[in-house]
């Protein structure tokens, strides 16, 4: 028989017990996490020192505990196999360390999940901490498998199944990127990004990553719409997100996304449309709500004073939230087309590109039309090659002729 005391827990006093994931009974391996306790700076799990029998168990959830104090008493008799693992070599160690930053790299680009906390309905035990690192790597704790006392899920557990989850592609994924060391070649010098900069690449990079992309490109002949908008002295894309709004009314599906289980969609009724802004510290998106109870005036006036605050670092967070579609227009920079990225979780995006004039066949002759080059990204998992297509088409035929988006 031994008695188990709590650690030294580092100079903490009076540490709360949050979970206790053993009792009176059970059979615990040498550092089989006993319980877990929550100072004012971190989650901790106390393991156990010996493997054996649990005989009595003195401390309970809610208890607060300092070092030295008496936590319970192990049969470690000869009839209680001790099945404590081998010292884990320096080696091993290392290895681990690796092994789970590189869980950490590539959970962090899997398809999201539901919530972590009970996405699955299925109940599970785990500590605060597994609990924390689960959702640091987005893993659902429900669907995984417990190895622990009374099928506790353990950090193990997690770093498992992510290898599963990998195994049938094999590698590491994505793939590293080749390093150099530029100064050999020349002089260089190095720029922080800025905090715009990483926030929207990160986030670019999780939209390529896990959203199936394909982009359709077409192009209108906007020689009306360009007299009219000349007449109304107002500049060319509130015109664009006014009839985007109708586009998207008769093709929701680009007004949609995809529900965190990917087993449903989440059809939007109402019409916000973020437009990319460029500052000089980066690409930023400020969203217009209900573009389509809004009059192109009304829109037009919205765009200039949020895209004004916006390079200026003045809009506020909210300004930012709820776009249900994005827009990005280059056609005052230039190029005949790009292929924009899908603003996740939204499932579309709009790109415009700059305008130009070219001979258009009318049945009879060829007369000079505005040609207005677009594309339209759109997650493959939602929208199909078909619809895509016809979505492109509507929206190039209320650009040809802005009477239709009144129907």
């Amino acid at each position: 028989m031994e008695k188990v005391f709590v650690p030294d827990l580092g100079g903490f006093e009076n540490v709360e017990i949050i979970e206790v994931f053993i009792q009176e009974g059970d059979v615990v391996k040498k550092e089989t996490p006993l319980f877990s306790l929550e100072s004012d700076k971190a989650v901790m799990d106390i393991p156990s020192p010996v493997g054996g029998r649990v005989v009595s168990l003195h401390l309970k959830k809610g208890d607060k505990v300092s070092s030295g104090d008496l936590i319970g008493e192990i049969d470690t008799g000869e009839d209680v196999k001790d099945t404590a693992p081998s010292p884990e070599t320096p080696e091993k160690v290392e290895k681990k360390v690796k092994e789970e930053k590189s869980v950490q790299s590539v959970a962090s680009h899997l398809p999201e999940s539901q919530d972590n906390n009970q996405a699955s309905g299925i109940q599970y035990h785990a500590s605060p901490s597994v609990r924390q690192y689960a959702r640091e790597l987005d893993i659902d704790l429900g669907v995984v498998t417990g190895t622990g006392p009374k099928n506790r899920i353990r950090r193990e557990d997690l770093v498992h199944y992510i290898k599963n989850k990998l195994s049938s592609g094999g590698g590491t994924f994505p793939p590293p990127v080749p390093q150099d060391d530029y100064a050999v070649y020349g002089p260089v010098h190095e720029v922080p990004l800025t905090r715009i900069k990483r926030i929207s690449g990160e986030r670019l990079t999780g939209s390529w990553l896990n959203i199936p992309h394909v982009t359709q490109f077409d192009e209108a002949d906007i020689s009306s719409l360009e007299k009219f908008r000349k007449e109304s002295d107002l500049r060319i894309l509130p015109f664009i997100i006014k009839i985007t709004a109708k586009a998207l009314k008769n093709h929701p599906l680009f007004n949609a996304s995809l529900s965190p289980s990917g087993k449903s969609l989440v059809l939007k009724d109402y019409y916000n449309i973020g437009i990319a802004v460029d500052t000089e510290d980066g690409l930023v998106v400020p969203v217009i709500k209900g573009v389509d109870t809004k009059s192109v005036v009304d829109i037009a006036e919205e765009l200039k004073e949020k895209s004004e605050l916006a390079r200026n670092g003045k809009l506020n967070g909210e300004a930012y939230k709820g776009g249900s579609f994005t827009i990005s227009s280059l056609g005052g920079i230039g190029g005949t087309g790009f292929t924009p990225i899908v603003n996740a979780p939204q499932s579309a995006i709009l790109g415009i590109s700059r305008a130009v004039m070219k001979p258009l066949w009318n049945e009879s002759e060829f007369k000079p039309a505005l040609m207005l080059p677009f594309s339209v990204s759109y997650d493959h998992r939602i929208i199909d090659g078909a619809e895509g297509a016809r979505f492109a088409r509507e929206l190039r035929s209320l650009l040809e002729d802005i009477r239709r988006s009144l129907l």
